[in-house]
């Protein structure tokens, strides 16, 4: 590599490591009850090598009856070691590999297409891309996965098949979507590059090693599965995976909105591509249509099987399940790009519009975003923890409402709860529909809608309940004590914290 283009691609990716780092512990707003067990059971393991219920060094981790494969959760305790319990050390290990990913693509791309510019452009457009940096900014295991799928298929391609039979079996330890997107582009690659049968024998014992864990422990992570496939939901089933399947497909979902089912999923009023590369993707697939060599066969069978798990699924769309779909878009992009160097005039007006766009999306992002999704990135919790905690000496017990759900992971995620002691009372209480279930109880906490009409009359406890469980007009008797409010960032109210004399 010249000198001139090594000193392009480490701006392209310091710039991509800065979007991914700045804020980070808060950009997006808030903090997921995932998040918050990511990292709860990293700093668990840390502890005690013992997840939240106890068990030694588990493959999948029981979180709220929704098993997560556990590859995450390890990745997380070197950042706990170093930098504590906290939002940034969940959110960290997504942030790297969400940066590394923009190298990989860069060599993917360069082997790909024997381009360096056009590899270059690819880099670029992933570091500044929507879709890449909100999903790396949180604890998202899809966004670990995607990176081993990349680097994998970097390294079929490279015919290290060891290597990349090693990372593909990890994107089964990562991330659910991953156990059906996995196999089916292992699949493809075999198809459309036929490598010698002979070279894949001990990647194939190696795959299959790496598969045993993952059927073995299979019976026990399918409950909340069954709960979010589309098979479960009554309707013509046909045209309900055309239509979740198409969805991903449309301009609203790539351009204009993202995901416009689940806000923790989505930019407000941006989509995942910026709105110019509405004409470089355009271009790069007419382009991969008129060459229709292994690359195109690669790229469009990657964008056909990546919406499955999406398609699915009972959500209409899923910006995460999908988010695979970035690679071949953005290398679609890529090659739009790199065909306008040669018009150089339109050239410098795409680039203005697309850096323009790019300024309007950052601030969308940092400044805006919280006014929109504080709520559904559960917002207030620690807050609400932070007031009460100067006064738990002075109180039996905490009614703490469980209205947004899983309000004790949060408890013991920022009161960094010794998680031996937890382990010993752990006790979830699953969901009869197979969905998440939750805890009651943890120390003087319970975790409940406060009744006020029953239980204004006990001194002994705190209230935690928002301004329908604890209303306005009963906050004004003279034995009250307004410990506190917490607000969302847009002003509306969200919690409120109160005691009596």
């Amino acid at each position: 590599m010249k000198m001139s283009r090594l000193m392009i691609l480490i701006f392209i990716v310091s710039l991509g490591l800065t979007l991914r780092l700045f804020y980070l512990d808060s950009r997006p707003v808030g903090f997921t009850w995932d998040e918050a067990a990511l990292g709860y059971n990293a700093y668990s393991l840390l502890k005690t090598g013992k997840d939240e219920y106890g068990k030694i060094l588990p493959v999948v981790f029981k979180s709220f009856g929704d098993y997560k494969p556990g590859l995450y959760i390890y990745l997380t305790v070197p950042a706990i070691k170093i930098f504590g319990l906290s939002e940034f050390a969940t959110r960290l290990p997504s942030a790297i590999f969400g940066t590394l990913l923009i190298v990989v693509v860069y060599l993917l791309v360069s082997k790909l297409l024997s381009a360096q510019h056009l590899a270059l452009s690819t880099a670029f457009l992933l570091a500044i891309n929507p879709w890449s940096i909100h999903f790396s900014r949180g604890a998202w295991e899809a966004n670990i996965a995607l990176f081993l799928t990349t680097l994998a298929t970097l390294l079929f391609i490279k015919k290290r098949y060891i290597y990349s039979s090693l990372f593909f079996g990890l994107t089964l330890f990562t991330y659910q979507g991953a156990k059906m997107f996995t196999p089916l582009l292992v699949l493809s690659l075999l198809i459309i590059y036929k490598p010698n049968i002979k070279k894949l024998f001990w990647p194939g014992v190696l795959g299959l090693l790496l598969l045993l864990p993952i059927l073995w422990n299979l019976d026990s992570q399918s409950g909340r599965l069954k709960v979010f496939s589309i098979f479960n939901y009554q309707g013509n089933l046909v045209r309900g995976i055309t239509q979740r399947y198409l969805n991903h497909l449309s301009p609203k979902y790539l351009f204009f909105t993202g995901d416009w089912s689940n806000l923790r999923q989505s930019i407000p009023y941006y989509g995942y591509f910026h709105l110019p590369e509405i004409i470089t993707i355009a271009i790069g697939l007419i382009v991969l249509l008129r060459t229709n060599n292994q690359v195109t066969k690669l790229l469009i069978t990657w964008l056909l099987i990546v919406i499955l798990p999406s398609a699915l699924s009972r959500d209409i769309v899923s910006g995460v399940r999908s988010l695979p779909m970035v690679i071949p878009l953005v290398i679609m992009s890529g090659i739009g790009l790199a065909k306008l160097f040669y018009y150089h005039r339109l050239l410098y007006i795409y680039t203005f519009i697309l850096l323009s766009l790019f300024i309007l999306f950052l601030d969308l992002y940092f400044i805006h975003a919280p006014n929109f999704v504080a709520r559904d990135m559960m917002y207030g919790y620690k807050q609400a923890l932070q007031i009460i905690k100067p006064y738990l000496d002075r109180y039996d017990r905490v009614i703490f409402t469980d209205k947004l759900g899983q309000p004790y992971i949060y408890t013991l995620f920022y009161y960094t709860i010794d998680p031996g002691s937890y382990q010993k009372q752990a006790n979830l209480i699953l969901d009869s529909q197979g969905d998440v279930g939750k805890v009651e109880k943890w120390g003087k906490f319970l975790y409940q809608p406060p009744d006020w009409r029953y239980q204004r009359g006990d001194n002994s406890t705190i209230f935690v309940g928002d301004n329908y469980e604890l209303p306005d007009q009963d906050m004004n008797p003279v034995n009250l004590i307004k410990l506190g409010e917490v607000y969302y960032p847009n002003g509306k109210h969200a919690l409120r914290i109160v005691a009596l004399k």
